[in-house]
């Protein structure tokens, strides 16, 4: 195919003004790859000021689009695993496996973490993948999946690294304080998996509903008063949320943190009561090669259906308008996809 000179992307600076321009098309090296963005979902840390605006501020407008799936449309002389025309999913960080954390398991506390592997990001039409991403960010997407569903790799993956650690899974009662697309995704993994009774948690009633569409036994409003379970998944921001969790694990359970909110934010730990009833707290962050594997076949082989989770697709001109829905929930919005290549 022939690659033009130029391509839109979407660059970042408040969730009030993400702007569309027009820049050069990357050029790769030899160990490099172009890839043709198909998808890439608005993942809810796109939006979080807290963790997204210090970025703009440094360096002007960013491009935070990392849950990928396309096609490698230019590949380097040298690159030899992949090849034009190969349908992909794109991981923009990954851990060094080779440190403490690393080999610990604990790969995403690792310092490479933080490192970008691609340019600009997800939300732009073209994206090259440098050296390191073509060995340990680039994932063959099978035939038998869409890119839409390439794009929910990422996420589940995310999801998957929490839920391991709170294994095992099967025939304990979860609670999963959030029902966004964080907190429908954990409920599917955890059916997946064989958990017992499964509550779902909003303040939102759409939520609610969809969640109950996804796998929920029993729908409760976060103001009610919430059940005891023996693991706790927190998958919103909420302070309010965090202080509830501690209240509703069982002796000996597992909380684990999937969304903060912010980096002031403080809990207190009830150290005496959890000292005698001795529950685990863990806390998640990112996703690993590993993960991403496991999360690409739960959704190939169908353990993990991701389809009915995207509301809305927008094209990158439309992309500002996107950014306000998944910041302001709207319209029964849950997944959220931009198609930068939408003719």
């Amino acid at each position: 195919m022939t690659i033009p000179e130029t391509m839109k992307l979407g660059l970042y600076f408040s969730n009030e003004d993400v702007q569309v321009e027009q820049r050069p098309v990357p050029e790769i090296g030899q160990n490099e790859v172009l890839v043709e963005v198909a998808a890439c979902g608005i993942c809810g840390s796109d939006t979080m000021r807290w963790y997204r605006e210090p970025g703009t501020r440094e360096k002007g407008g960013i491009n935070t689009g990392h849950e990928i799936a396309g096609r490698i449309v230019q590949a380097g002389e040298s690159v030899r695993n992949f090849k034009t025309g190969d349908r992909v999913v794109v991981s923009h960080h990954f851990p060094c496996l080779q440190c403490v954390p690393c080999q610990d398991g604990n790969e995403t506390a690792c310092e490479e973490m933080h490192r970008k592997h691609i340019e600009p990001g997800g939300f732009s039409q073209y994206v090259r993948l440098f050296d390191p991403c073509i060995e340990k960010g680039l994932f063959a997407l099978p035939d038998s999946m869409t890119f839409e569903q390439g794009s929910f790799v990422e996420p589940l993956a995310c999801v998957v690294r929490g839920v391991r650690k709170t294994a095992p899974i099967e025939s304990r009662t979860v609670l999963v304080l959030g029902s966004g697309l964080a907190g429908l995704l954990h409920i599917k993994l955890a059916r997946a998996l064989g958990a017992g009774r499964i509550y779902a948690v909003d303040t939102n009633q759409k939520r609610l509903e969809a969640a109950s569409q996804n796998g929920a036994d029993e729908m409760i409003c976060a103001t009610d008063k919430l059940p005891r379970a023996d693991r706790v998944f927190v998958c919103t921001g909420s302070q309010k949320a965090a202080e509830s969790a501690l209240d509703c694990v069982n002796l000996g359970g597992h909380i684990l943190f999937f969304a903060a909110d912010g980096p002031d934010k403080k809990l207190l730990i009830p150290l005496t009561k959890f000292w005698t009833t001795q529950p685990s707290l863990s806390f998640s962050y990112g996703a690993a090669p590993r993960d991403m594997k496991e999360a690409m076949e739960l959704i190939r082989s169908g353990k993990v259906t991701v389809d009915g989770l995207v509301t809305h697709r927008f094209g990158i001109d439309q992309i500002a308008q996107a950014f306000d829905l998944v910041a302001n929930p709207r319209d029964n919005s849950l997944k959220v996809i931009i198609e930068p290549n939408r003719r």
